[in-house]
């Protein structure tokens, strides 16, 4: 059902203001999406930095209670080669193994590697060497505590050990260990907070998973994704693209223990993390399309408003034309009974007269201006109802300057003094010559009639080159001929100025004039290729210029 007349430039108004509001919501939509992403990113760097300082503080304490351990004087007896008091320690052992639950196993081994004593129970069922010789290895030769990595117990167990010099005299004597149990660290850094498909994980200085919480639980131990290491051996903390151990995609961030050679990871799935953007571009691209529709409706139902407004234009130029053909019939009926009874009155006079040739010649040019009159009505009336077609040619104005200065002074009357001035340079000028005399007829008749008292007309052609200046009220560009038509008449008021033009506009009382003379000149000229100005002052007259083209070289001129 079509829009109704009334409700299309509402539509249209609701069109134009909901495209730019449709637009700015994808914008805002789309930055509050990446800035989601980002949030979210912001959230797993701060995660990581939180439980990187818990691991830190929880490893350095167990450091801490495991060198008081080696400071016990239960051990002095190692400095002078004694053996050590396996009963005496191992009772001191299960006090300390009972304060501190995460360690599953203390043991006292000698220098080259050899466990002196396992509490609260042997490691394997019987005495032996240590396990992760390398950290062993390292605490004798730097003299410095360390973390070892984490391994497979003889009772299928995963533990990792922390070490501690026993030192007497400056000098290592013996190196100290407690076993410790990853299911601790699990249980105290992570609990069950992360969000759905989150991964944390602590990695050792080796490579292997210490803990872990999301995904697969069964992790425990095995090497870390090449991802996470070739990201730690590259700097300290960051965010990289990883791939889980169960072969997710993942974006990782993670900080490095700088005391211990341990990281801590957080590991967002890339979906998760990349679905603010997806989001974002498909609200990118909804807002888009729903931009372009809104617009092309907009543009749709605005060229369909221009073409319904013309219509109703044409429609209402139709209806006031036929108004106006209505009440333009008393002033031509006047028009041609005036020129009637100007023709009649001549051929009375010849008839009763017909032997006073003198008295005939005075009468003829009367009647062959109401004929040249009659004829410029008749055009004026063909050009209304468009059935009138301008022929353009080139001439000179200079030949045609004596039936024009005659034609002027015919329509002017004897009571108005009459002047065509036409240089001898002036241009060749390309137009429909009979309709530019029906031009100046019509301009003459409306000059005759603005000086009943009688006053001068002039008609002056000069050379204008227009450059289409800002100030022009021409608004041409090229070489044109002006043909300027002044008089010494009433003048218009400037209300009626700009509406002089508009077809059966006039100031003539009802029944005494059409209003088709100067709707005739501002066709002829526009048709031509040229325009029209008026220019007046109440009082002082009127001067009309009319701009024709100039013929090219090229071209003819009659």
């Amino acid at each position: 059902m079509p829009l109704k007349s009334h409700h299309r430039p509402l539509v249209l108004l609701v069109l134009a203001a909901l495209l730019p509001l449709v637009v700015l919501s994808a914008v805002l939509g789309g930055a509050w999406l990446r800035g989601q992403q980002s949030a979210m990113e912001v959230n797993a760097v701060a995660l990581v930095d939180r439980l990187s300082a818990l691991v830190n503080r929880e490893l350095s304490a167990q450091m801490d209670a495991l060198k008081a351990v080696a400071a016990s004087p239960l051990l002095d007896g190692l400095a002078a080669g004694r053996e050590v008091d396996a009963v005496g320690f191992f009772e001191y052992a299960e006090r300390v193994q009972g304060a501190l639950p995460l360690w599953s196993t203390i043991v006292l081994s000698d220098v080259e590697g050899n466990r002196l004593v396992d509490a609260p129970f042997l490691v394997g069922g019987t005495r032996g060497r240590v396990v992760d010789m390398d950290s062993h290895r390292r605490v004798v030769e730097t003299g410095k505590p360390t973390v070892g990595t984490i391994l497979r117990g003889p009772r299928g167990f995963h533990a990792f050990p922390i070490r501690v010099p026993v030192t007497r005299n400056g000098a290592p004597v013996a190196v100290l260990s407690a076993v410790v149990m990853p299911e601790g660290f699990q249980s105290l850094l992570f609990g069950n907070n992360l969000p759905p498909g989150w991964i944390a994980a602590v990695i050792d200085a080796e490579g292997r998973v210490v803990a872990r919480a999301g995904g697969d639980p069964d992790m425990i131990g095995r090497h870390a994704s090449e991802n996470a290491l070739r990201a730690r051996r590259a700097a300290g903390s960051g965010v990289y693209d990883g791939m889980s151990l169960e072969g997710t995609p993942t974006v990782v961030a993670f900080r490095t223990l700088p005391d211990y050679g341990w990281s801590v990871h957080f590991a967002i799935p890339q979906d998760a993390y990349r679905a603010p953007v997806s989001t974002a571009v498909w609200l990118a691209g909804a807002g888009a399309l729903a931009s372009l529709l809104m617009a092309g409706a907009f543009l749709w139902l605005f060229a369909r408003e221009l073409r319904l407004r013309r219509r109703q234009e044409a429609a209402r130029e139709e209806s006031l034309r036929l108004e106006a053909l209505g009440r333009m019939t008393g002033g031509v009926a006047h028009d041609i009974a005036n020129l009637l009874t100007v023709v009649m009155s001549g051929i009375a006079v010849i008839r009763s007269r017909a032997n006073d040739p003198a008295r005939i010649t005075r009468v003829l040019p009367e009647i062959e201006g109401a004929v040249a009159r009659g004829q410029a009505l008749m055009r004026q009336m063909a050009a209304f109802g468009r059935r009138s077609v301008y022929e353009p040619v080139p001439f000179h104005l200079q030949n045609r300057k004596a039936s024009l200065e005659a034609l002027l002074a015919r329509s002017a009357g004897s009571a108005v003094d009459t002047a065509l001035i036409v240089p001898d340079d002036l241009w060749p000028i390309i137009a429909d010559p009979d309709a530019m005399e029906v031009a100046l007829l019509n301009l003459a008749v409306n000059a005759r009639d603005a000086m009943p008292e009688g006053g001068t007309l002039t008609v002056m052609a000069e050379n204008r080159g227009l450059l289409g200046r800002r100030g022009d009220d021409t608004g041409l560009t090229g070489d044109f001929v002006a043909l300027a038509v002044r008089d010494t008449g009433t003048g218009i008021p400037p209300e009626h100025l700009r509406r002089i033009f508009e077809p059966f506009f006039t100031t003539k009382p009802e029944g005494k004039g059409t209003g088709l003379g100067l709707s005739q000149v501002f066709g002829f000229a526009r048709q031509s290729g040229g325009t029209v100005t008026v220019t007046s002052t109440v009082g002082a007259g009127t001067t009309v210029t009319l701009y024709l083209p100039r013929a090219s070289m090229g071209e003819g001129s009659a």
